[in-house]
């Protein structure tokens, strides 16, 4: 049992005079060897209340790191494109590249592609995305968006090597598969926001040639089923060639029946009309006239009837007027395919340029799941709250000391006195629980 009347006030041990050598000059060193001797004796005198608080502070250590859950860290690894932003062209326009580019950029004020991404990837639009896809706000337990946000900015890493312009985002959770899925859809999130925020000069026109593509397109459909139904109301299939060889067939039919003629002229010199040879050569003529006048379109235009009129094709009466018609849709139909040709060339040159133009990220180590855990480190809790519970018990030794060193009329000590009698006095409820007397005892000395 500690004896009372061993105790040394620690307001005398810290005041007492430190040890002078016989020239009269202190001894720094012994001063403060002595007096950590002194306060070492003290804190053993009260080694009982020293033990009890390491000993709470050590339990209290345990059971925070048994509580704490366990934590997985996933960890993506991306690279910014050579191209990556506008500083990076102005550089190498001057000459610069690799590190001198980069301290070019930033001695100009200019943007540095790390920098930017991740200054995206901290930015809320990329915060709410990832807490609507994953339900964050039931995996914290928030009800509010701000909550869910700090609280992911808290579990998040993102971390930029200014040398290499490598970016590493790091996730922590405590399901392993939730913590790669995270740090993925970051990099996910983050192209997104890039292509999406891009307003080069590309991109407007590659918008501009894509809308008017569509335009020319439906144009394009238009004249060809206008053609289409012109041709087959007029039942034109290629306007030249087919007037080309309706000429040809009335040139033929033409040179046919004046040589079956002069054959007819021949026979009734020799034989009468009721000669069987000379009624098959009438007959033939009458066969080519017939076709000529179907082929010119006589018999349309005396109003013969159908039956007669056996011929799939216009006449060549109807061709200048169909012809008209014909070339106008044709020639709007190819000038509509010409154009249509040249923007497409122009709308893949504009993409082309556009993914030139835009930042890229490349991405250097994928998500991986995590096999062991990154937290809690229960060895470090433990050394923490000990030595937390170390100083703490080193203080209160001081802290009662130098109370008890203090004489009743001091004015501290009355002031602190009178004040923790009032509130006794009003919580007379904490004053019954156990120990409590042992504590108000030492108060009032």
């Amino acid at each position: 049992m500690d004896d009372p009347q061993s105790e040394t006030p620690a307001s005398e041990f810290l005041s007492q005079t430190p040890y002078v050598d016989s020239d009269g000059d202190e001894e720094p060193g012994e001063a403060l060897s002595l007096k950590l001797a002194r306060f070492l004796r003290l804190c053993w005198e009260r080694r009982r209340l020293v033990f009890g608080i390491l000993f709470i502070g050590i339990l209290c250590s345990l059971l925070i790191a048994l509580r704490s859950p366990i934590v997985y860290t996933s960890t993506t690894t991306v690279v910014p494109g050579a191209d990556a932003s506008p500083s990076s062209k102005l550089m190498g326009l001057m000459g610069g590249s690799g590190a001198m580019a980069r301290i070019g950029s930033e001695a100009l004020g200019l943007s540095v592609p790390g920098e930017l991404f991740v200054g995206i990837l901290q930015s809320r639009s990329v915060s709410d995305s990832l807490i609507t896809r994953f339900n964050l706000l039931q995996y914290y337990n928030a009800h509010l968006m701000e909550d869910a946000r700090r609280s992911l900015a808290a579990n998040t890493k993102i971390e930029s090597d200014r040398k290499s312009g490598i970016i590493s985002i790091s996730f922590t959770a405590n399901n392993p598969i939730l913590a790669s899925n995270i740090a993925h859809q970051y990099v996910v999130e983050l192209n997104r926001v890039v292509n999406e925020s891009s307003a080069s000069s590309a991109r407007r026109e590659r918008i501009f040639l894509e809308t008017r593509l569509k335009d020319v397109k439906q144009e394009l459909d238009d004249s060809a089923k206008a053609l289409s139904q012109f041709s087959t109301k007029s039942r034109t299939i290629d306007m030249p060639t087919q007037a080309k060889s309706m000429v040809d067939a009335g040139l033929k039919l033409q040179g046919e029946l004046i040589e079956s003629r002069s054959e007819l002229a021949a026979l009734r010199q020799t034989y009468s009309e009721d000669n069987s040879r000379v009624r098959a050569v009438e007959a033939r003529n009458a066969e080519l006239q017939r076709q000529m006048n179907e082929l010119d379109g006589l018999n349309r235009k005396s109003g013969a009837s159908d039956e007669t009129d056996k011929s799939g094709y216009p006449s060549a009466i109807e061709l200048p007027s169909l012809g008209l018609t014909y070339y106008d849709l044709d020639r709007k139909m190819r000038v509509d395919e010409a154009l249509w040709e040249a923007l497409t060339k122009q709308y893949e040159t504009a993409k082309v340029e556009e993914a030139a133009e835009t930042p890229t990220v490349r991405v250097l180590d994928t998500a991986n799941v995590p096999e062991r855990k990154s937290g809690p480190h229960r060895s470090m809790i433990l050394m923490v709250g000990g030595l937390l519970s170390l100083l703490a018990a080193c203080a209160s030794v001081l802290a009662l000391s130098i109370w008890e060193g203090m004489a009743p009329e001091d004015e501290p000590k009355k002031l602190i006195c009178e004040t923790a009698g009032a509130v006794m006095n009003r919580q007379r409820w904490y004053w019954s629980m156990p120990g409590m007397g042992w504590v108000h005892g030492r108060l009032n000395g």
